[in-house]
């Protein structure tokens, strides 16, 4: 950030926008007493909290400002349930607070509350996060990306909750790429290399884009059959059917799309598929060129997934991310070319000697991304793979995948993002738990 100059105003909505690495996370968790800034002041209720003690800051984000980080699971105490980080929560308060009913109730999570944070899809965490942000009632609320992962329905229900805490003086300062977070917020404040810009602007397309040759017709084949798979998680005397009788066939050279509202099933039908998960009942068989096989036991130039959570090893530089499963699989030197054409393709080549914590959240999923291409693996399981990305990005992903389709690759997506449909051969949608074709 470089002589960032702004005023956040109570009883309205700030919408902090610009591409991935322009300094949102940054100012944010400056605005939030997380960090100090280098240089500068930072008034909250005429107190400059760049000349605070860490022992009086921590009362600012205890009693004042509550902070929604960009990473859902960053937000919870992991052996903690939903009620408890609620309770937790209205602890420290000594004034009025929201009911937490009312609340949970309003972003569609009564049902969850007894629930730890890893029994909840990426979209609750995301709601839940904000849910306990709320209860210690604060002036001021920081959240960073907190639609990323949730369908437009989820969306729409976090919003209203927003425009109600707006209504009674709140302010809220939210980093989105989100257009829906944008035509709702009252101001806007738009970032571009850590220094702001002028009004907002959506839609754009990154700036460098690869000429791409027409690639041959690929003729399809079947490459992974899911053949009535069930997934059912327990927590006591209570069954969660995650997965019902699902089945769908992928074949080569397509990109097919699960849709669906957070919480539905897609992660944990993109894990069995994946292998990283089995079923309690039904078959997944990967039956490209021979005898079938589980998934399980496939390499990464067969079967190459992209997280929600990434994974990238941290020692590793951008680049080195990317080329890790080449160097695993002795291929490095052959690899080279496709590591450096994804490099560029994916706006990470002026990244590439850096470590993942030190670029945006959203670069460290395109190198995820590009780590999980590096091989041209016949198939791609990729979860919310456009989740952390501004408008111009997303269609830079899709466009990529579309790419990597027609040179044979099979690209399994699970999304919540209906700008996606456009780039799908195939659409699947699924709600709670069942899968059927769109």
């Amino acid at each position: 950030l470089v002589g960032v100059d702004a005023e956040f105003a109570p009883s309205a909505m700030t919408a902090v926008v610009g591409p991935s690495g322009s300094g949102k996370s940054s100012l944010l968790r400056i605005l939030a007493a997380l960090e100090p800034p280098t240089t500068g002041s930072v008034l909250v209720g005429g107190h400059d909290l760049a000349r605070f003690p860490e022992s009086r800051l921590r009362a600012i984000r205890r009693n004042e400002v509550g902070y929604v980080f960009q990473r859902p699971s960053d937000n919870f105490v992991s052996y903690l349930s939903l009620d408890e980080h609620v309770e937790l929560a209205r602890a420290h308060v000594d004034g009025e607070v929201p009911d937490s009913g009312e609340l949970l109730d309003a972003l569609g999570l009564s049902h969850r509350r007894n629930r730890i944070p890893r029994e909840l899809s990426g979209g609750e965490q995301q709601r839940a996060a904000f849910a306990c942000a709320l209860m210690a009632g604060p002036r001021i609320i920081v959240a960073d990306e907190p639609t990323a992962e949730l369908d437009t329905a989820s969306s729409e229900d976090l919003l209203r909750v927003v425009r109600r805490l707006v209504d009674r003086g709140v302010a809220v300062v939210i980093a989105t790429h989100d257009p829906s977070v944008m035509r709702q917020a009252d101001d806007a404040l738009e970032l571009d290399h850590g220094r702001v810009k002028g009004e907002a602007v959506w839609g754009r397309a990154p700036a460098r884009a690869l000429a791409r040759e027409a690639a041959s017709p690929v003729v399809p084949e079947r490459l992974l059959e899911v053949d009535g798979v069930t997934k059912t998680y327990r927590r006591g005397p209570e069954e969660i059917h995650a997965v019902e009788h699902a089945s769908l066939e992928l074949r080569s050279g397509e990109l097919v799309g699960v849709m669906g509202r957070s919480g539905s099933g897609k992660t944990t039908l993109l894990n069995m598929i994946a292998g990283w998960e089995r079923p309690d009942a039904g078959e997944v068989r990967f039956v490209g060129g021979g005898a079938a096989r589980a998934p399980g036991t496939l390499s990464w130039s067969e079967l190459a997934v992209l997280p929600q959570k990434f994974g990238l090893v941290e020692e590793l530089t951008v680049r080195e991310n990317v080329a890790y499963p080449a160097r695993l699989a002795r291929a490095a030197e052959t690899a080279q070319a496709r590591v450096e054409e994804l490099l560029a393709e994916l706006g990470l080549d002026e990244l590439e000697n850096r470590y993942p914590a030190e670029t945006s959240v959203g670069q460290q999923q395109r190198t995820a991304l590009a780590r999980a291409l590096a091989l041209s693996p016949r198939l791609l399981v990729a979860d919310e793979p456009t989740g952390h990305q501004d408008a111009g990005w997303a269609a830079a992903v899709f466009e990529s995948l579309r790419h990597v389709a027609a040179g044979g690759t099979c690209c399994l997506v699970a999304t919540h993002n209906e700008e996606a449909a456009p780039y799908l051969d195939v659409m699947y949608r699924m709600t709670n738990g069942r899968l059927a074709q769109a």
